[in-house]
Parts: C-alpha cells; sequence; structure tokens
C-alpha cells in the first residue's frame, strides 16, 4: 500500500511538473487541443474500468471511437516529439503515467461519485458518434480535465448581471 502511494505521489508530482513550462508554447491549433483532451478522457475511463468495475464500457468506448483515439494519439505523439524531441517517447509515458495517477486519485478519495459520473460519461459516449468524441472530450468540466493549461479549451465568460 506504501509503495503504491508513493508512486501515485510521484506521479502527482512529475504531472505539476509536466503540466507547467513544458507546454507553455503547445497547443498551436484545435488538433493539439483535442489530443490533449482526448487522451484525458481516453485515461479517466480507463481507470474507470479498472476501478469501477467498468471493463465492458471501457472495451465498447475503445472499439467504437478507435480511430479517433488512433488520430489524437498520434497529435499528442507529434506534439511531444516538436516539444521534447528525443526524450518525446520518454516525456509521453510520463504524461499518460501521470493522468492514470490523478485519476486514480480521484477514484480513491471519491470512489461513490466517481462511480457514478464514470457511468455517466460510458453513456453519453455510447449515445454518440465517433465525430463528436473530440468536441465532448473538450467540453469537459475543468475540474475533470487533465491537459496543460495552454492546450485547455477556449472558455467563453458571459456576463448575466444586465
Amino acid at each position: 500500500m506504501r509503495k503504491g502511494l508513493v508512486q501515485i505521489t510521484a506521479g502527482i508530482a512529475l504531472a505539476g511538473m509536466i503540466s507547467g513550462s513544458a507546454f507553455a508554447a503547445g497547443c498551436d491549433d484545435s488538433q493539439d487541443k483535442a489530443a490533449f483532451h482526448v487522451r484525458s478522457l481516453q485515461t479517466e475511463l480507463m481507470v474507470a474500468a479498472l476501478t469501477c468495475g467498468a471493463k465492458a464500457h471501457y472495451n465498447t468506448f475503445v472499439m467504437k471511437f478507435q480511430n479517433v483515439l488512433i488520430v489524437n494519439g498520434q497529435a499528442l505523439k507529434n506534439q511531444f516529439r516538436a516539444m521534447h524531441g528525443a526524450k518525446a517517447d520518454r516525456e509521453l509515458n510520463a504524461y499518460v503515467t501521470a493522468l492514470a495517477n490523478r485519476a486514480s486519485q480521484r477514484s480513491i478519495n471519491k470512489r461513490d461519485n466517481y462511480c457514478n459520473r464514470a457511468q455517466r460519461t460510458f453513456a453519453m459516449v455510447a449515445a454518440m458518434s465517433p465525430k463528436e468524441l473530440a468536441s465532448f472530450a473538450m467540453q469537459r468540466l475543468t475540474g475533470d480535465v487533465d491537459v496543460p493549461s495552454s492546450c485547455r479549451a477556449n472558455v467563453v465568460m458571459v456576463d448575466k448581471t444586465n
């Protein structure tokens, strides 16, 4: 148990370093942003599959959105190559591990709520077409999105005081 906690803590620390200055110059276009969001969603659902007993839902998700996941995965690899050169594979693996560690930590801290939300997310993605996945991933609540701040979807503020 202690070893697992140390790994999660190290992953969270690494994630903090990764989500900082390393990505400051990234995500110049919507495909770059979508790649980070899709990977974040995929990782969240993978952890939910293992934590919440939703492996069948995750397998269905992966099969249905296989092409979208591949395209966005390649875009993410390209981003890491552009940012990290020869260290791209190592940095990408560290990033994906950090995503999984943070999702795992959320699942530990709020298990019932986490699994309920995951089930709702699985239901939503089951009802959409592959063309809708990237847009859906980019519309998730900021607290559920583990992407560098420079790669977050644009937020539109609406003033309703008038």
